[in-house]
């Protein structure tokens, strides 16, 4: 059976699709994977274009999406828990000075930044619209901080470079992300709560397609699971080693063998 598998066009959505991707595979299944950005990927899954879709952070991280799709689609399985949003700064700013996003909204704190411009991702990503909240919310905008959006690549290449250069800044993150594991990243607390709490990132169905899956499909399929620290490792796998999204996924398939094994059983 031919699958269309939808993913969100970043690194670490991508190696959590890929896995699927690889399952389906092996089940014997031909894949075409389609991939955009968030706006564009979930009315699709809504309109039929997709059989299946991962990852979507749920409830939470990717709420207004799932507004528009939930009667439509099974959620199938929970890949893989604590998924999160955040705010971070380098951990060579001292904790005792900069350990809240509230600390970012006193003056003598502000002043000491590099720069207040905090660069983000895409526009429709859902830690890019809380982020534009947090600006107001904790007053930052008064002291001249601002949210600038961008993409993955801008986020990366800033944190990369400010921190080889030792600058003070903050960074919208999330994680998974490789950043976490390739850089000294400190998450500020979140008083206010403009984050939501860890979310699971799960894969999705389109109801009509799903039907059409065996029932050993669906076993299989429904057993897939890893963890936040797996999904680093094969976005580092790409970002690091250039490897493409199937083969970072094989790679951790292939050392986590038993486990992958388990699915099948």
């Amino acid at each position: 059976m031919k699958i269309t598998l939808g993913r969100i066009d970043e690194s670490f959505h991508q190696v959590a699709a890929a896995v699927v991707e690889e399952v389906l595979i092996r089940l014997g299944h031909e894949v075409e994977v389609i991939e955009g950005a968030h706006p564009d990927m979930y009315p699709m899954l809504a309109a039929g274009e997709q059989d299946l879709f991962a990852d979507a952070w749920l409830p939470h991280g990717h709420e207004v999406y799932w507004e528009q799709i939930a009667d439509v689609v099974t959620e199938v399985a929970p890949l893989y828990d604590n998924a999160l949003f955040f705010w971070a700064v380098p951990g060579y700013v001292p904790a005792e000075l900069v350990s809240s996003l509230e600390d970012l909204a006193k003056l003598e704190i502000a002043e000491r930044f590099t720069t207040r411009v905090v660069q983000g991702t895409k526009a429709g990503a859902g830690l890019s619209m809380r982020s534009n909240r947090l600006v107001t919310e904790y007053g930052l905008d008064a002291l001249g901080w601002s949210h600038e959006i961008g993409d993955i690549w801008a986020v990366i290449d800033t944190v990369n470079t400010r921190m080889a250069a030792g600058d003070w800044f903050a960074t919208p993150m999330w994680q998974p992300m490789f950043l976490n594991d390739v850089h000294d990243l400190r998450p500020l607390a979140d008083p206010l709560g403009v984050f939501p709490p860890p979310d699971r990132a799960s894969l999705l169905a389109h109801n009509e397609s799903w039907q059409r899956f065996t029932d050993h499909d669906k076993t299989v399929l429904g057993r897939i699971r890893y963890t936040v620290a797996d999904v680093n490792e094969m976005d580092r796998g790409m970002q690091l080693d250039g490897l493409d999204a199937l083969t970072a996924a094989r790679a951790w398939m292939t050392k986590n063998a038993t486990q992958v094994e388990g699915w099948f059983a």
